[in-house]
């Protein structure tokens, strides 16, 4: 490849010379260009980003037609050279995601070009968005190399949507020789993809508002953690009923029940309120809804909110009968376990304390919440060797849990 970015073009293409070089040259593009695809991936997934990445060397009879365009439009003059004979394309679920990978290859790549497609269009054109950067490859040392080539690999962003699109213009439009009949079609493929758009603008919308139900969630559940410190106990920064890595328990049970505008506002109402340690009036919209006719995943969860709000207020037996009352709505509710093991704890209850955390490990043995909670009761009840056994176990599922090893170190002065 060569370092400009700019030649010019002969007046004559000879196709068969070219297909001879390319040929010749293919698997090292293609080598070059899986290794680009395990750096690119590796970048992301060391940033918590897992999207759909698709790579492909440009076919020699796609290559030599750009260059015959080319050619025919350019005739006498400097053009453009051809960037995308390697190319990527990294295709994600959201409008936010294309933000952050973009930065992502800035950061972890030499960028030679940025340019955002969709900013050329007018209203009533429908060419596809996409965020299109070249970055820098480096140089091919054979003694030929292929003509009218970048040391470049143009890396395309795009969402779902805006791949679907642009697959479908670049055969409709693009590739054909046929051109649109009438400017009605062209107005009817304007409006679909401005459809497109706008979907894209929604789902974002949504996946906005996911973040900040669950952003009011983590309130509330820090709002009930800092409660526990005046419960007696051997660790104070357990996580209250929560997985650890998990998602906030409400959403998925809300989203089922989106279609219900009244208990949607209830549910965000209660949980504002529980957010805000207005813990009265949450125990009190939680009873409103619990009057309703709800699903039994949504009666099961209130209930065990409720309880929540009522182990905050210290008035332990209303939280056991509220827990209890949602486990026989939804018998697998393995945060509900934990919960109800917790408050019999804080009652010395240990025995009720230690079945529960039974139930919730033999329903989900590969999250450390259970093993935890019963590490504490069994410490609690000066099991020490019991303690250190389910201690042992959690840093077998999170090597970096810093309580347990902490109370490691405990018990191994009171055992050895």
């Amino acid at each position: 490849m060569n370092d400009q970015l700019t030649f010019i073009l002969p007046g004559d293409l000879d196709r068969g010379k070219l297909r001879e070089i390319y040929e010749d040259l293919y698997p090292v593009y293609d080598e070059i260009l899986q290794s680009l695809y395990q750096r690119v991936r590796t970048v992301l997934e060391d940033a918590g980003r897992f999207p759909t990445i698709k790579y492909r060397v440009k076919r020699f009879d796609a290559y030599f037609d750009k260059l015959v365009k080319m050619s025919r439009h350019e005739q006498g003059g400097d053009t453009a050279a051809i960037t995308d004979l390697l190319g990527l394309r990294v295709i994600c679920p959201f409008l936010e995601d294309l933000e952050i990978i973009e930065n992502l290859i800035k950061s972890g790549f030499s960028v030679v070009e940025l340019e955002r497609k969709g900013s050329r269009h007018s209203v009533g054109e429908f060419g596809y968005d996409s965020v299109h950067v070249l970055i820098r490859i480096d140089p091919i040392y054979r003694k030929r190399e292929l003509p009218f080539t970048a040391n470049v690999c143009e890396v395309q962003l795009r969402t779902i949507l805006q791949d679907a699109w642009a697959e479908v213009e670049h055969e409709l439009i693009y590739k054909s020789d046929i051109k649109l009949p009438n400017a009605s079609i062209r107005r009817k493929l304007a409006a679909l993809n401005a459809t497109l758009t706008l979907s894209d603008l929604i789902f974002q919308e949504l996946r906005d508002y996911q973040k900040e139900i669950r952003e009011r969630d983590r309130k509330r559940r820090q709002s009930l953690e800092s409660k526990l410190v005046a419960v007696p106990g051997v660790e104070q920064d357990v996580s209250f009923g929560a997985q650890n890595g998990a998602p906030p328990v409400v959403q998925s049970d809300i989203d089922s029940a989106l279609g219900e505008a009244n208990l949607e506002k209830a549910l965000l109402a209660a949980l504002t309120a529980h957010s805000g340690g207005q813990l009265d009036q949450a125990v009190e919209i939680y009873t409103s809804i619990l009057r309703l006719r709800i699903p039994d995943a949504i009666r099961s969860l209130v209930y065990n909110h409720r309880g929540m709000a009522f182990f905050a207020l210290a008035d332990y037996p209303r939280a056991i009968r509220d827990f209890s009352r949602s486990l026989n709505y939804d018998p697998e509710n393995v945060r509900c376990y934990n919960n109800r093991a917790l408050t019999f704890r804080v009652l010395k209850r240990y025995d009720r304390s230690l079945e529960d955390y039974d139930r919730s490990i033999s329903l989900n043995p590969c999250v450390l919440d259970g093993f935890w909670g019963r590490a504490q009761t069994l410490y609690e009840m000066k099991l020490y060797t019991q303690a250190l056994a389910d201690c042992e176990k959690i840093l077998s599922i999170q090597a970096d849990f810093a309580p347990a090893q902490s109370l490691i170190k405990r018990l191994n002065k009171m055992i050895f």
